[in-house]
């Protein structure tokens, strides 16, 4: 007794499915498990800086970097300011944490001029990066798995009355958090 059509098409894409699922497997931070004594996801999960370029620059985008790199080497990556003549170019040398946005400014009052930020929290969990539990909005929270609306309200709230997260455990004082949910957000946020 074999297979009917249907089936046999079921079947294949069910494997091809999971083909292609595996082939993220390494790009993804839950779907590649952390080494049990790693603290620290944000190098474990982005083993590379990356940084967005925004505003009057030639090729605005995202770049990631092997080191550290300043305000200055994000710019240049990014084919420099569209006007050579831009007085940011050589104020910026210290170094970004990964997960920053650099925009230099267009508007003719503010030529020039450089604004450095997080990168918006839903592309931060496209690319991987952990979120900042303890500096990200209830909608930046709702983009994580296994958080609803309601329970990243709830969080905000939590924070706003008791302060900062200090650790993973005392996320659980939260209504509605587990310690398998906590392990689970683990993955996508960060204490910072």
């Amino acid at each position: 007794m074999g297979f009917s059509k249907e089936q046999q098409l079921i079947l294949l894409l069910l494997g091809l499915s999971i083909f292609c699922l595996d082939l993220f497997r390494p790009f993804h931070p839950v779907w590649s498990k952390p080494h049990p004594s790693s603290t620290n996801l944000t190098t474990q999960s982005c083993p590379q800086w990356i940084i967005e370029v925004a505003g009057a620059v030639r090729i605005p985008g995202i770049y990631s970097f092997n080191a550290p790199p300043t305000g200055n080497d994000a710019l240049q990556r990014a084919g420099g300011p569209m006007n050579r003549d831009c007085p940011a170019l050589g104020q910026m040398n210290t170094p970004l944490e990964t997960g920053t946005r650099v925009e230099l400014r267009t508007s003719e009052r503010e030529s020039g001029r450089v604004t450095i930020s997080p990168i918006d929290p839903g592309k931060k969990f496209v690319l991987g990066i952990p979120v900042p539990l303890n500096q990200a909005g209830a909608e930046a929270l709702a983009i994580i798995p296994g958080i609803s609306h309601s329970l990243a309200q709830r969080i905000v709230e939590f924070r706003k009355s008791h302060g900062p997260f200090k650790t993973w455990h005392e996320l659980r004082r939260v209504k509605g958090i587990g310690p398998k949910k906590v392990e689970r957000f683990r993955s996508y946020l960060s204490l910072t």
